[in-house]
């Protein structure tokens, strides 16, 4: 009779097991990887300078070592600005965009890499190269030191597959006509090399 329940609660914890099993969560692995991202961008007002939302695009590769990452990233950002420009022999009020290009270097960390939902934060630091102003003439000609700070929320697709959505503060040194000051908002996707789906 003991062997007969014993076999009977098997029975019935097998579907339970199972189900259990598909909702476990991905068994992080250290590995490379490559990303995709891009979102909005706002460059905030300052001085007599006032900006549209704009746009930005980039990617980058890096290395999770299950809980810390780092990674190598290009951002291009994007936004239309007007303002007055102080222009040899005399000051102009004119439209024109504001163009950024960063090469990062970012360190993160994931609070829980083997769920489906990954809470991060992270910072960079690295060169950034500005338009000084909202001037046709001289794009992306200043060289600049930048850094940000992120935060964010990655969702295990697979386990080589992950969607991020983060925000982040990203600044520069002095951009001129201008203090650089701007806040993104991302949505991207990284895929991780040598991980079996």
């Amino acid at each position: 009779m003991k062997k007969f329940l014993l076999g009977t609660a098997a029975l019935f914890a097998m579907p339970v097991a199972a189900a259990h099993a598909q909702s476990s969560p991905i068994a992080p692995t250290p590995g490379a990887y490559f990303g995709i991202e891009t979102g909005l961008n706002w460059l905030l007002t300052n001085g007599s300078y006032q900006s549209q939302t704009g746009y930005a695009l980039g990617g980058k590769l890096g290395y999770d070592f299950v809980g810390p990452r780092v990674e190598l990233e290009g951002m291009y950002r994007n936004n239309i600005s007007s303002g007055w420009v102080n222009f040899p022999g005399a000051i102009s009020y004119v439209n024109g965009q504001i163009n950024q290009f960063a090469l990062m270097g970012n360190a993160l960390y994931d609070f829980t890499p083997g769920a489906k939902f990954v809470p991060y934060v992270g910072a960079g630091i690295g060169v950034a190269f500005i338009d000084p102003s909202v001037s046709a003439g001289c794009t992306m000609c200043s060289t600049q030191f930048a850094y940000q700070a992120i935060g964010g929320i990655g969702y295990n697709a697979a386990p080589n597959v992950r969607f991020n959505l983060e925000t982040r503060y990203y600044g520069t040194t002095n951009g001129n006509s201008y203090s650089n000051n701007d806040i993104s908002l991302l949505v991207g996707a990284t895929y991780k090399f040598g991980v079996s789906q």
